[in-house]
């Protein structure tokens, strides 16, 4: 894997992350909360976490996803970085209670496979240990060659 970029490697990494979890959208759900205790709380954030605790809302997840996009899009009030890779977050466990509810169109394939990455961008970008800490806790580690 050497002569992969960091960001191919992150992803194989996502991908494998992903495919271990028995239930994949309460687990972006949990990795969503780890992120919460320190990013804070918004409307579409706590919706998000909403969702992945609840089955019968998955059904609801492209409405979710809208919304949580059109925030993460707003010109109103632009987000850091940081901000910007949380609500990717948050978008993710939106797509993937979609998908898992069998609605059409699906989603891409590959939503779940992001997740870790995703994380793990988010980790890097706001520089927090306590932040960093949360999300090893919920990812169970870090990928060992990036």
């Amino acid at each position: 894997m050497a002569d992969l970029s960091t960001n191919e490697r992150l992803y194989i990494w996502g991908r494998n992350l992903f495919q271990q979890q028995q239930e994949p959208v309460v687990w972006a759900g949990s990795v969503l909360a780890a992120a919460a205790r320190k990013m804070g709380r918004s409307p579409e954030i706590d919706e998000a976490l909403i969702l992945a605790e609840r089955e019968d809302l998955w059904p609801r997840g492209r409405e979710f996803f809208d919304r949580i996009r059109r925030r993460s899009l707003s010109s109103e009030d632009p987000m850091a970085e940081g901000q910007v890779l949380y609500f990717a977050l948050a978008e993710l466990v939106a797509k993937l209670a979609h998908n898992a509810a069998g609605q059409r169109p699906p989603f891409d394939h590959d939503s779940g496979w992001r997740v870790g990455p995703t994380a793990y961008r988010l980790a890097a970008a706001m520089d927090d240990p306590e932040l960093h800490q949360h999300l090893t806790g919920a990812l169970g580690g870090w990928p060992q060659d990036i």
